[in-house]
Formats: structure tokens, sequence, C-alpha cells
């Protein structure tokens, strides 16, 4: 049993390095429970077999996870401590069935992965965020000019908003002019975005089947304004 408050403690240290959710003492009692529990199928005088207390203890730390995990608005906090939790059980009943270096081995590993993979992890999210933004910084704004029929006006009006809503696309103008024969030409200037360019033909394609739409086409010429 001193042996998984040791392999515990050894992940614990790490979070509460971290400011975690669940620090030393947190993991320590964890493992130290998960090795009491398996160690009690050796005790016994029948054949309780180790894996069937394993089991148990997998599904019991679903709930102590389960209460680590937090929603903060959009954003969910507290994953990778349930996780930790989870594999600090692992470590715990694999020390309780008397594998003793394994377990050590184990949570080494757990170590690693919680300071070297959120290391990579930081690095890969600075990659794709520069990434986006060299793509945005590439890209234009796209201009979809709409003709229909006056008396169609609101109709058409709410169908691009739709549609531009539909490919999370936003709007830095929209202009109605009229035009002859009762008819008019609505005109959208639309920020860049990494997938504006395609979905603003799809966004066309759209609108060419709209009954209230005479003509729509797209442009996307650099420095153009209204």
């Amino acid at each position: 049993m001193g042996l998984s408050v040791l392999a515990g403690g050894l992940i614990g240290v790490e979070r509460q390095w971290r400011k975690k959710l669940a620090g030393v003492r947190t993991m320590v009692l964890v493992s130290l429970g998960a090795t009491i529990f398996v160690s009690l199928s050796s005790m016994v005088a029948s054949d309780t077999s180790p894996t069937r207390i394993a089991a148990q203890v997998v599904s019991g730390i679903g709930f102590l996870a389960g209460g680590i995990i937090l929603r903060d608005g959009f954003s969910v906090k507290g994953l990778n401590t349930a996780a930790t939790l989870w594999c600090t059980a692992a470590v715990g009943t694999v020390i309780g069935a008397g594998y003793i270096q394994e377990g050590f081995f184990a949570a080494l590993m757990i170590m690693l992965v919680n300071s070297v993979i959120r290391f990579l992890s930081q690095r890969f999210d600075q990659f794709a965020e520069g990434y986006r933004t060299e793509s945005l910084e590439k890209n234009t704004n796209s201009f979809l000019i709409i003709t229909g029929k006056r008396s169609s006006e609101v109709a058409l009006r709410t169908e691009v908003i739709n549609q531009l809503d539909r490919y999370v696309l936003s709007f830095c103008h929209f202009v109605c002019q009229d035009l002859a024969e009762n008819r008019i030409q609505l005109q959208v200037e639309i920020e860049p975005a990494a997938n504006a360019d395609l979905a603003v033909k799809e966004i066309v394609t759209q609108l060419s089947k709209n009954n209230h739409v005479l003509e729509v086409f797209h442009l996307a010429e650099e420095g153009e304004t209204w």
C-alpha cells in the first residue's frame, strides 16, 4: 500500500504544481483506494479474481471523475484531471494485483503525458492559430450580387441572411438598390473567412434555385468597394 501511495503521489505532484482541481491528496487517495480494493481479493479465501474487483473500481471512479468536469459557457474544464484520476485508479489496481514495476512505469508514463504532451499540445494550438490567422490575412472580401423583384425584397433579404448564418459568414455591407422594371439589386460584402470562397459558391447555387431571385453572381476582387 505504501508503494501505491508513492505512485499516486508522483502523479499528484505534477497536478498540484499546475494548480489543477485534483492534487497530491486526491491522487494518493484514488491510488490507495484502488489498491485496497484489489488487494481484498487476495485476502479472502474464495476464488475472487482481482480483475473482477478492478472492473468495479473502473465503474466507481467514473462518478468521482464526473464531479471534476465543469462546464463554463461553451468551454469544458477538468477533462484532463478526470482522465488522470481514472489512470491513477488503474495504477492502484495494477500495484494492488502485485505488479509493482508495471504500476510505477504506468505512473511515470502518466506524468510524462501530463507534462511533455501538454507542451506539444500547446505548440500545436499555437501553430494552428497562426495558420488560421495567415489564411484570413490572405483572403479578401467576397461580394454577392442578387437581383430580384421589388415586391420580394423582404423575402430576399431574409433568405440571404439565413444562408450566411448557415455557413457562419458575416457581412460588413448590405445595400439594396432600385433598378428599372420594378427590380432591386442586393449587394452584400462578406468578410474574409477560411471557408468563405466555397461557402459563397454554395450560397450562389442555393439562391439560384429560389423563385424570388432573377439573377445572382459572386465577385471576389480585392479592393472593390461600393
